[in-house]
């Protein structure tokens, strides 16, 4: 049960990341782009276990980190 944060945490984030990393989302710097992606990762895996409230919150929320990172090292390689 994806609810359960502190259990399923490693799971839920393996999931994201898998989801943010495709092709299609690789080079992503926008943060609702890259939560669509996670959130429908994540209905794939947890549709019947979460409500779709908990899982979007959790796809913004490493959506904004991986977003962050994501300029962070766009503007490192920019400027070295």
């Amino acid at each position: 049960m994806m609810c359960d944060l502190a259990r399923e945490r490693k799971r839920i984030d393996s999931i994201l990341a898998e989801a943010m990393n495709q092709y299609s989302a690789r080079l992503s710097i926008d943060e609702t782009e890259l939560a669509g992606y996670g959130l429908a990762a994540l209905r794939s895996h947890y549709a019947l276990s979460c409500s779709d409230e908990c899982m979007r919150k959790r796809c913004d929320e490493f959506a904004a980190l991986v977003a962050l990172s994501r300029r962070a090292q766009q503007h490192a390689w920019q400027t070295a």
